[in-house]
């Protein structure tokens, strides 16, 4: 909860498996390494995980002591990932999340991964989209199979019916990965083409561009101004406030001048990020004086900051603030917070949760 009372909900939070026993694919350990790298680059030297807390097969009660008690989150949106062809349990795995969403069903949701080229993918849309926690699909636009690296963006042939099942389905929202290229996929497959496409062809469905800002700024920025179902996720993104705030600066600032506020969305990516120094830094952000003489990008106010920090999220998820507000009050959650504020502790040390029991 921020200082002003309002609610943070983190928009991508996850369980990783870093462990070398799940590598599928043979650059895995080099994602796993890459992320690292990633991490210690965005997040104050303070947050940065040492490597015995990072590879490791993060559980859900270690995420949840992360983002409750080392954070100011109050609700969480778990995002399953769908790589079965780098890592054995796809990197972040389903059955994971849906333990996490049972353990903290009034803190939770949930955007369960779909491959499309699985031949049950459709079923799989509907069967998930039932449960009332899952909230959204999370896709990938690169597979590999057969030494081949796949496009898969959303307007392949793939991928359509997924979009049509979710479009008849009670889910709402279609999160995909749009960054850095990742192993040896080609940077084309991560562009915003397809993201326009699917925006203009399912009005209904809403699409979050997962670490939005963080590459293809021009492209997304301009695809939010055209489509009003466009959203901007900053998973990776938030995280460059405290670290390169310039970065940062541009890129939400771009994202209010084409689009507003209403549609962009805190994220962390924890356990591969710490979440607590990028809602600090938005909280305390100001929009430097030259780049709103010269850019024309507007101040950012505190309505601003509630909306990215929660607001916007608990839109996008059908939920009523106060409903929530009342679900999580004096939870066991809610008490152990209570219990570290006691004694001036809240937020916990960083990483210091992963050593004591849930």
């Amino acid at each position: 909860m921020l200082e002003s009372g309002a609610l943070v909900v983190d928009s991508v939070s996850h369980c990783f498996n870093h462990t070398p026993d799940n590598h599928k694919h043979p650059h895995a350990q080099r994602w796993d390494d890459e992320t690292y790298e990633l991490g210690a680059k965005l997040l104050p030297d303070s947050h940065v995980p040492s490597e015995e807390v990072f590879y490791r097969d993060h559980s859900p009660e270690e995420l949840a002591r992360l983002i409750f008690l080392e954070s100011q989150i109050d609700y969480t949106v778990y995002h399953s990932l769908p790589l079965d062809d780098y890592f054995h349990d796809g990197y972040v795995s389903r059955e994971k999340g849906f333990e996490f969403c049972e353990q903290n069903p009034t803190r939770t949701s949930m955007y369960v991964d779909i491959n499309p080229l699985e031949d049950d993918a459709v079923e799989q849309v509907h069967h998930y989209a039932s449960k009332d926690f899952v909230k959204g699909i999370k896709l990938y636009p690169s597979r590999y199979q057969n030494g081949q690296d796949l496009s898969l963006q959303l307007t392949e042939d793939a991928v359509w019916p997924i979009l049509e099942a979710a479009a008849d389905s009670d889910v709402d929202t279609v999160a995909m990965h749009k960054f850095i290229p990742f192993a040896t996929a080609p940077v084309r497959y991560f562009r915003m083409a397809d993201v326009e496409d699917a925006a203009l062809s399912f009005p209904d469905l809403n699409f979050e561009i997962i670490h939005a800002g963080f590459s293809f700024l021009e492209e997304t920025v301009f695809a939010m101004a055209s489509h009003e179902n466009v959203w901007a996720n900053l998973e990776n993104t938030a995280c460059m406030v405290n670290t390169r705030p310039r970065k940062f600066a541009e890129s939400l600032g771009e994202m209010l001048y084409w689009a507003g506020p209403d549609r962009i969305l805190f994220a962390s990516g924890a356990t591969a990020l710490h979440p607590q120094p990028p809602i600090e830094g938005i909280w305390n952000f100001e929009m430097p004086e030259d780049l709103r003489m010269n850019q024309d990008y507007p101040e950012v106010t505190q309505e601003d900051k509630e909306k990215i920090l929660g607001g916007n999220a608990l839109r996008i998820l059908g939920k009523d603030p106060e409903d929530v507000r009342n679900q999580i009050e004096g939870d066991k959650w809610d008490q152990k917070r209570r219990e570290l504020r006691e004694d001036d502790a809240f937020p916990a040390d960083p990483w210091s949760t992963y050593d004591t029991d849930a």
